[in-house]
């Protein structure tokens, strides 16, 4: 952090950007519906303990030391409308943001390319549906020591997002520098292979199986310089992060997109400090490192860095199973939220366990429990009423001698009487008629459905 002697301000060493919603415009591909709906609230507003999803995002930049955000949504219905609203009116904390709608088809690095001119300094990019216990400032701190072209966190999955459909990627990390020096999808029927010139570069490797990409990374500025022009990169994670990867050891593909070139326009502020030093070896960690006897005049102007995360707890809530781990790690036992607040009114026979919370104005009627459940505001639960393992959210009604297991109900739902719901996902405003059995499905309205 930085300080402004004239301005009396203070100045932040990074700038944030926040992807608060993305994925196909195709909505039965979209892993999150129908709960991230028009009819229900945009992804980063979803709730996770009776909370915003990206309220945690924009607290853990804060805690980094950032003051900016640009927080980039899709401009699907009224999304931007809902999110701006948001931040204007319900955002607590200290974090400016600035909200930038994009085309609904575009890539996270085609969002970055429409916002290049308000990006002035070395940036953050985070999706808004990271949680993660990591101190921002261990992350920060290593990436001004290593001083890398990008760092990338991360971090071992909880069982229930390993366990997910998707195989975790091949994730190959040179352990003398921790730099990410390979990465791609894994697929049951086909083979791992490893080019020579990676290998003759970085004469160790480690391959891990069990690491998931967090989606968040720091960039220098001149990465986004190189992004503006290459409108062949249209994804971070897909496009960006790959060429970086190569450029470490591919001197064709450094010639062929005029890295060096990009590269140059930043001052290197640590080879500065070092070249002033009267102690520094005359070899240094970085010339070794970058030494390759098949290319002995190469040394490439990126590096990378990798943080692997594993002391604590880490996810995205970008499926609907992962968006549920979230909420139940949020309302935790020993986590200090307020379970049940004042204005809500709990029948003195009704149970809501410790590792539940309800919202706001919210009615619980006799011999109804509540386990390891989010409850939100405004909502009507009947008598005898049974919710394990769910997210609630606000306005919704329950009927009496319901019972709700492992599903996620959106706003303004209603669930009548003597109705079993098991493992569902009910989109906003539906109705679950009377006695319904339903089990594994996901009820959103016909209307919707033939649209």
């Amino acid at each position: 952090m930085l300080f402004d002697k004239n301005k009396h301000l203070r100045i932040s060493e990074f700038q944030a950007v926040v992807l608060a919603g993305y994925g196909s415009s195709n909505r039965y591909l979209e892993s999150l519906y129908p709960v991230a709906e028009d009819d229900n609230v945009p992804k980063a507003l979803l709730p996770v303990g009776n909370k915003p999803i990206i309220s945690y995002t924009l607290d853990w930049l804060e805690k980094a030391g950032v003051h900016d955000a640009i927080v980039l949504i899709q401009a699907s219905g009224n999304a931007p409308q809902k999110l701006s609203a948001y931040l204007a009116r319900g955002y607590t904390g200290n974090l400016h943001c600035t909200v930038v709608s994009v085309p609904e088809d575009s890539g996270t690095a085609d969002a970055l390319r429409s916002v290049s001119d308000k990006i002035d300094k070395d940036f953050i990019v985070v999706p808004c549906d990271l949680l993660t216990e990591l101190n921002p400032r261990e992350l920060l701190d290593l990436h001004r020591v290593r001083n890398p072209t990008v760092t990338a966190l991360f971090y071992a999955p909880s069982t229930s997002e390993a366990n997910a459909d998707d195989l975790l990627p091949y994730v190959g990390i040179d352990p003398t520098r921790q730099a990410l020096v390979y990465k791609a999808a894994r697929a049951d029927d086909e083979d791992f292979s490893i080019r020579m010139s990676l290998l003759h570069k970085f004469a160790r490797v480690q391959v891990h199986t069990d690491l998931q990409d967090a989606h968040l990374y720091i960039f220098k500025k001149w990465v986004l310089d190189m992004v503006v022009d290459k409108e062949n990169i249209s994804s971070i994670s897909e496009d960006l992060i790959p060429m970086l990867v190569k450029c470490q050891y591919q001197k064709k593909l450094v010639d062929r997109e005029s890295v060096d070139t990009y590269a140059a326009k930043a001052p290197n502020l640590l080879a500065t400090a070092l070249s002033l030093s009267t102690t520094l070896s005359d070899v240094t960690d970085d010339d070794l490192s970058a030494f390759d006897p098949m290319q002995p005049h190469f040394k490439s102007p990126v590096t990378t860095h990798v943080y692997v995360y594993r002391g604590g707890f880490c996810g995205r809530g970008n499926t609907i199973a992962s968006y549920s781990e979230l909420n139940r790690h949020a309302t935790k036992q020993g986590a200090s939220v307020m379970r049940v607040p004042q204005s809500a009114e709990v029948a003195p026979k009704t149970q809501v366990g410790n590792d539940s919370i309800i919202g706001e104005y919210t009615k619980i009627d006799e011999r109804s429990s509540v386990k390891k459940s989010c409850v939100g505001a405004h909502c009507v639960i009947g008598k005898n009423v049974k919710v394990a393992n769910s997210v609630i959210m606000d306005h919704v009604v329950i009927g009496d001698n319901a019972k709700v297991d492992g599903c996620v109900i959106c706003n303004n739902a209603k669930v009548l009487e003597k109705s079993s719901l098991k493992d569902c996902e009910v989109a906003g405003e539906y109705i679950v008629e009377k006695e319904s059995q339903i089990k594994g499905e996901k009820l959103v309205a016909f209307r919707e459905a033939i649209e």
